[in-house]
């Protein structure tokens, strides 16, 4: 046999193998595909399930937080619209994750988070949705945020970040941390126009806080004009904090919380300590008896103005130190 015949025989055999093995990953791919899809038969196509962003073989965690991530970073890379979690399902995790741009997270039908740890739990970017969901910190060490948004994401009158739906609780015990923060701290950092709606908040030590701090070098930062509706607080050391001032630079103004309800417990505190001006708040409040003490209810600082309070709150149970203030 000649040298060119054996060179010709062995490139054919190479060539075969090398199809025979590329046949092989690749319907080893599509297989592994196909089971995707199959596990999201009911899913629309601009949807994906945190179950397939799962790494381990048999299916089963301890900790979720890198598969809700991983699903997230995969809608916000793929221009894919939402995360779905499966319904009736407890997801445990240990460590925080952020919604980013134009992503929408959202529960499924009694699907749970479970908090283990102290860190940041949900950090929410402009345009990014949360809903209809349960957050639940069971680690009694836990001091930090359960919902955060932060002003350098500059969240403007075209954004469209909403937050609904959800409960957030500390089944902890400890009244420690926060449920949901807004922070502005920087250059033109703001919070502006965000919608969050049908929201209950048990447990903690601070149910909502809205912070402007001077970024000083003469810019501005605030939070304005953001609106809270139909919230509720139960058994939580401070109901609403609004921290800041009454104008630039670090101006909280125009925040409207409407349909408040607000449950009072031996370890109520206050329900409303405000700095800013023109904010508004219009609810009720259960069982002021239960209040041990002698701070007052709600407080407007010497850094208030023109702010309303519509509640069923006692004039002897709050204390006005600001100007033009109703109530």
């Amino acid at each position: 046999m000649e040298i060119k015949d054996v060179c010709i025989r062995w490139i054919a055999i190479i060539v075969i193998s090398s199809a025979v093995i590329l046949y092989l990953m690749f319907n080893n791919e599509m297989w592994g595909r196909a089971n995707v899809e199959r596990s999201n038969l009911n899913l629309p196509e601009d949807t994906v399930a945190v179950e397939d962003f799962i790494t381990n073989e048999n299916g089963q965690t301890e900790d979720y937080s890198k598969a809700i991530q991983s699903a997230i970073d995969f809608c916000a890379t793929q221009k894919k619209e939402k995360v779905k979690l499966k319904a009736n399902k407890i997801y445990t995790i240990k460590s925080g994750f952020t919604v980013k741009e134009g992503v929408e997270l959202e529960f499924g039908s009694n699907s749970v988070i479970v908090v283990k740890g102290n860190y940041r739990v949900l950090t929410v970017e402009k345009d990014a949705v949360i809903r209809n969901g349960t957050i639940q910190v069971m680690d009694p060490t836990f001091q930090a945020e359960v919902i955060f948004l932060k002003g350098q994401d500059q969240y403007d009158a075209t954004n469209k970040t909403r937050v609904e739906n959800m409960t957030i609780i500390n089944k902890s015990k400890n009244y420690n941390g926060t449920g949901l923060s807004l922070y502005a701290k920087g250059k033109w950092h703001n919070i502006s126009f965000v919608q969050f709606e049908n929201i209950s908040i048990v447990g903690f030590k601070t149910a909502i806080q809205l912070k402007a701090e001077n970024p000083g070098a003469g810019t501005y930062s605030w939070i304005n004009a953001n609106r809270f509706e139909n919230m509720t607080i139960d058994d939580c050391v401070l109901g609403i904090q609004i921290i800041g001032s009454m104008t630039i630079p670090n101006e909280c103004s125009g925040n409207l919380f409407t349909g408040l309800q607000v449950q009072l417990t031996e370890k109520t505190k206050q329900i409303i300590k405000v700095d800013g001006s023109y904010n508004k708040f219009e609810g009720m409040v259960w069982d002021a008896q239960r209040i041990n003490g002698s701070n007052p209810l709600v407080l407007f600082t010497a850094k208030t103005e023109y702010n309303k309070l519509d509640m069923n709150v006692a004039t002897k149970s709050l204390s006005d130190k600001g100007q033009n203030n109703q109530y």
